[in-house]
């Protein structure tokens, strides 16, 4: 009882409070069941621990102090204890307590202060395969959540849409044979973008999509549970809730629904030839040229002017230039190779053995030795990044195929 008793007063609080900014302007409802979620989550955990608080307002510094040595010794990332801690202080002015809440630094004065600070380029992978999330698994819970929600994440994966684009995306109308068109009412900051198909996965998603789809509907959902007409502030709220219940939280999985953008980010690179740096990728795998030519392809993509802001989707390549080893993808394979030598691979099914040949091929020009077996088996290792089982190899795949060799070989 009083555990629940402590829920309620703290939905009190957030009901009066958590609707306004600091600056006075309305949140969004983003950002309204983001800090619920934070304080929730920060109150149960204190309960756990065997603090049995009676009153949010009774929340203490040394409950914040537990509470973020305890995030640090069970692996939250930095960026996402700067967060909750944010929300905390925050909080502290609700309650009359705003000088509360101090740096994270004060909490854990014996972690090297470097180590706290919350960088906007990605460091690690922010993509939900990268950090254990089963994609495809993922998109059947949707499925089994909401029909149009599933459609959303396959079109996020595909396309690199952003929450709004997608519940705003008119399939029928964005579909231009070759590519999938942002309009300027759909897109952020009102800078409409062109997606050139680079699968036919891509193809494959769309067609999908329509076939489900009314053509003069829009991609989110047309009305409200009681039947009234939906906004989109209301759909935005709908497809955050659903997010949440198939465990797609910063608190559960450790991943966003903007994790599926930063993906894209990631493939996009992969199908350009380019390693990006959260997946071991660096600078000096091609010429710099190139190298800026590829970030800024891919920036436009993903509806940015800037090439530098592909940093915080994947990563940046720093400063050093200096080129890679010339056999840096052979010698990356070819461990990668034996690092499955001792598995059981499945045979190559008839329709993809063309492909798997074209892999073979690719690899021999750089001087590797690879059977269709194990080609096949790294490959549909690389595909589940698109949440399919097989996607068809483009002209650049030898990049792809070394990201996953060299996880074979650091298992």
């Amino acid at each position: 009882m009083q555990f629940t008793t402590i829920h309620n007063a703290l939905n009190g609080l957030l009901k009066i409070n958590a609707h306004t900014r600091t600056n006075g302007r309305v949140a969004s409802q983003r950002t309204t069941a983001s800090y619920g979620e934070v304080l929730h989550a920060a109150f149960d955990t204190l309960h756990e621990l065997g603090y049995k608080i009676q009153n949010p307002e009774n929340l203490k510094e040394e409950h914040v102090r537990v509470l973020c040595n305890y995030w640090y010794d069970n692996g939250k990332k930095i960026s996402t204890i700067q967060d909750y801690l944010s929300k905390l202080r925050v909080f502290g002015g609700w309650i009359g307590k705003k000088k509360m809440v101090k740096p994270l630094q004060h909490y854990l004065p014996n972690i090297d202060k470097s180590k706290l600070v919350v960088r906007k380029v990605a460091v690690e992978s922010k993509g939900w395969s990268e950090n254990g999330v089963d994609i495809v698994e993922k998109i059947r819970q949707a499925d089994a959540i909401d029909h149009r929600f599933g459609l959303m994440l396959r079109m996020m994966l595909a396309f690199g849409l952003r929450r709004k684009e997608v519940v705003h995306n008119r399939p029928w109308k964005a579909d231009k044979g070759d590519k999938l068109v942002i309009f300027f009412g759909e897109a952020k900051g009102g800078r409409p973008r062109d997606i050139y198909f680079d699968t036919p996965e891509q193809r494959r998603i769309l067609d999908y999509v329509k076939s489900t789809i009314p053509k003069s509907e829009y991609l989110g959902w047309p009305t409200t549970r009681d039947g009234n007409a939906a906004t989109l502030e209301q759909n935005v709220g709908r497809y955050n809730r659903a997010m949440a219940k198939i465990g797609i939280t910063k608190l559960q999985d450790g991943v966003t629904g903007h994790g599926l953008r930063a993906q894209y980010a990631e493939n996009a690179a992969l199908i350009a030839g380019m390693i990006p740096p959260t997946m071991g990728g660096t600078k000096g795998q091609m010429d710099s040229a190139s190298l800026e030519l590829t970030r800024a392809d891919i920036s436009a993509k993903l509806g940015h002017v800037r090439a530098s802001i592909t940093g915080a989707y994947f990563g940046s390549f720093g400063r050093n230039s200096t080129p890679d080893e010339v056999d840096r993808c052979k010698v990356n394979i070819e461990r990668g190779l034996r690092g499955i030598a001792t598995r059981s691979l499945s045979t190559v099914p008839s329709e993809r053995l063309v492909d798997c040949l074209q892999l073979v091929g690719e690899l021999d020009v750089i001087g590797v030795a690879a059977t269709t077996r194990q080609v096949y088996y790294l490959w549909m290792l690389h595909s589940a990044r698109f949440a399919t089982e097989w996607v068809a190899p483009g002209s650049e795949n030898v990049q792809a195929i070394e990201v996953q060799a060299a996880k074979c070989f650091s298992n």
